[in-house]
């Protein structure tokens, strides 16, 4: 079915380059508020129609951490970024009773955006939803139902394709991961008619370990094969050393190759990847088998091939990080930065892509 063996990805170097932090990041800031007892997590951005920047993240009102120590009172806050400031932050989703996971944004090629979530106390317990705006995000309509078995883009933005149809990255859980059965698989949901339908691809799972691949990353290599990126969760089972693995496709998502292991840590951690065209990619991810830091900040010239670790956006936080360019070429990352107190907000970084590839 594949006429092209999938390439791994070589080995990437533990050793930074020469960049430094401060050559790439042009701006930063906090985009959550700074409240006592406000746990915030897992963020989503998308440049709409307008041309302004939204960011959605989930939050929970108590103490502890949202995904877990905060069993109810959580919801998803968004702000917007107009060109000038940004706007305070505002509830669009509250749930009094459980817990809502990983809000992602989406864009069709109308220009109505797409808010995709999962509520449940936790993830392998969760039931999806989405909401729909005409507006840019300004007003959401009441969340839908998405059918049983459809999760939509489990943590990653979905990929538009010249057609139409949206690809949305998925996966799923079952079991818990002490549990007796615990299992893990990816793939891929589509819709052609703007989340009205769906089909979905076969399922990936990592050969001989049931409990491992979840939450991919979609982009395009220089073949213009579709490709993915998953994270594993090796050191949740064993002790394991976590990876990111890669499959290919060459029919849009439809059917891939294996999974197979790059050479990427993962410390059981969400990461991101920005297509810039060409085979250039950018990947934000924590550069660790173990902890959820250092935030770094990784290239790609040759469509995800081979990988040069440029600098760390964060060395002893950040993580979760989703990333878009926008039409000025800039890249904007929002992620989860712990703060002394324990609990986590959300940060906002603009890289500049001519810097991250100009050595």
């Amino acid at each position: 079915m594949f006429k092209k063996v999938l390439a791994c990805a070589s080995l990437l170097a533990s050793t930074l380059s020469a960049l430094q932090r401060e050559d790439v990041v042009l701006s930063e800031e906090f985009l959550s508020p700074a409240w006592e007892q406000y746990d915030c997590h897992s963020s989503s951005l998308v440049q709409n129609a307008d041309g302004e920047i939204l960011v959605v993240w989930k939050a929970g009102l108590g103490k502890g951490k949202s995904n877990f120590d905060i069993a109810s009172k959580v919801g998803i806050w968004q702000v917007r970024f107009d060109g000038k400031s940004w706007s305070d932050a505002e509830k669009v989703h509250f749930e009094p009773d459980t817990v809502v996971w990983n809000p992602v944004l989406g864009q069709l090629a109308s220009g109505e955006l797409l808010l995709f979530f999962r509520a449940g106390a936790y993830p392998w317990l969760s039931t999806a939803f989405m909401k729909r705006s005409m507006d840019g995000g300004k007003v959401w309509s009441d969340p839908a139902y998405l059918p049983a078995g459809i999760v939509g883009p489990s943590k990653n933005k979905p990929l538009v394709l010249k057609d139409g149809t949206m690809l949305c990255p998925s996966s799923t859980q079952v079991g818990d991961t002490d549990g007796i059965y615990p299992a893990t698989a990816v793939w891929i949901d589509f819709t052609s008619d703007g989340g009205q339908s769906w089909n979905k691809s076969k399922p990936l799972v990592i050969p001989g370990q049931p409990f491992g691949a979840i939450e991919p990353a979609l982009f395009f290599d220089q073949e213009n094969n579709l490709r993915l990126l998953c994270r594993d969760r090796a050191c949740r089972i064993g002790g394991t050393e976590g990876m990111i693995w890669t499959a290919v496709s060459q029919d849009n998502g439809k059917t891939w190759s294996p999974l197979e292991k790059t050479d990427l840590p993962n410390p059981d951690s969400a990461f991101d990847v920005v297509d810039l065209g060409e085979g250039e990619l950018v990947l934000i991810y924590n550069h660790s088998h173990t902890q959820r830091f250092p935030l770094s900040i990784a290239i790609s010239r040759d469509g995800g091939k081979t990988w040069e670790r440029k600098c760390d956006l964060e060395e002893k936080t950040g993580e979760f990080p989703a990333a878009i360019q926008t039409g000025d070429k800039k890249i904007h990352v929002a992620y989860a930065y712990e703060i002394e107190s324990g609990q986590r907000r959300i940060k906002h970084a603009v890289l500049d892509a001519d810097r991250l590839f100009s050595n």
